[in-house]
């Protein structure tokens, strides 16, 4: 295989940057990487702008080594120059939600076996206004937690960045809320909500059961919509989150679709997170590209019906 790499060397997972050239070196030697282009970003946008420079037939696959909001700018750069070069992901991100759903593997050994037994899959991509994601897309309480939480600190501190991130903003937006219209399929309600979230996989915030029906290849996302609630409810559908259950909560509106408009009906300046990633304000239009793209992943991953 002729293999772009984009790595990201402030990724959460440092330790992953320092096997990556072992990585390479293994499957060189074993004649499975052809040729290796290595590319590592710098700023915001560097991931994006590398993978549009790609000429289509360069290359024969992707390597995302990195985060989620890495793989977030690859995908990005690729549905915008209409490259549909299959791709896959070394997660070395804080949390790698997408990674972590997928069963990636993050030791040298099981890159390794991913990379000479591995198969190709399709899956949908998500759209939203003129960006574009692949696992979640959320507004409201906490999910400007991982764009406040600074590179350093993730660096350091992992996942607990987030956490410390998390129980600052906690006291500031609990009891906020903000009323929104949503329309689906004909459908439409308005509802103040704490958070609504549009998920392409189960995954997100590091819990892996937030949106338990969904799939990557289903042809829809899943959508999951927060009530305003005090904080004796709060902590019980923390705790159902964990488990998968909130979806049957009084509190909580989970519904799939494959088209989703939301708006704002006051004031509010309530802005999308994309992957990590600040994604601009409402009003959002929500839309799936279904088998958009191919991803690389370990050939012991077997599913039925649903990805």
């Amino acid at each position: 295989m002729r293999v772009k790499i984009i790595n990201n060397p402030s990724s959460g997972r440092t330790i992953v940057q320092k096997s990556l050239e072992i990585i390479v070196g293994r499957l060189v030697l074993e004649n499975i990487f052809k040729t290796v282009d290595k590319f590592d970003t710098r700023g915001k946008f560097d991931a994006m702008n590398e993978v549009m420079k790609i000429k289509e037939g360069e290359f024969d696959l992707i390597v995302i080594v990195g985060g989620d909001g890495t793989l977030n700018e690859v995908i990005n750069g690729m549905m915008k120059a209409d490259l549909r070069l299959p791709f896959a992901v070394i997660p070395a991100g804080t949390v790698n939600d997408f990674a972590n759903y997928l069963s990636i593997p993050n030791d040298i050994d099981g890159i390794c076996d991913m990379f000479r037994n591995g198969r190709l899959i399709d899956i949908d991509v998500c759209k939203v206004n003129e960006n574009y994601f692949i696992n979640v897309a959320a507004a409201g309480l906490l999910t400007d937690v991982a764009i406040k939480a600074s590179v350093a600190s993730k660096t350091v501190f992992g996942k607990f960045a987030y956490y410390a991130e998390g129980i600052k903003e906690i006291p500031k937006q609990l009891f906020k809320s903000i009323k929104l219209e949503f329309k689906y399929d004909c459908k439409s309600f308005v509802e103040d909500v704490m958070l609504f979230a549009v998920l392409n996989s189960s995954s997100a915030g590091g819990f892996k059961k937030f949106a338990p029906q969904a799939g990557l290849n289903d042809g829809k996302f899943d959508v999951c919509i927060f009530k305003k609630i005090d904080i004796f409810d709060a902590a019980t559908l923390f705790l159902k989150i964990i488990r998968g259950d909130h979806i049957n909560n009084e509190n909580v509106i989970y519904f799939q679709t494959d088209n989703l408009y939301v708006k704002c009906l006051d004031d509010s300046n309530m802005n999308i997170d994309i992957d990590g990633e600040n994604g601009g304000p409402l009003p959002a239009k929500f839309e799936i590209i279904s088998s958009g793209l191919k991803i690389f992943i370990p050939d012991y991953l077997k599913f039925n019906n649903k990805l």
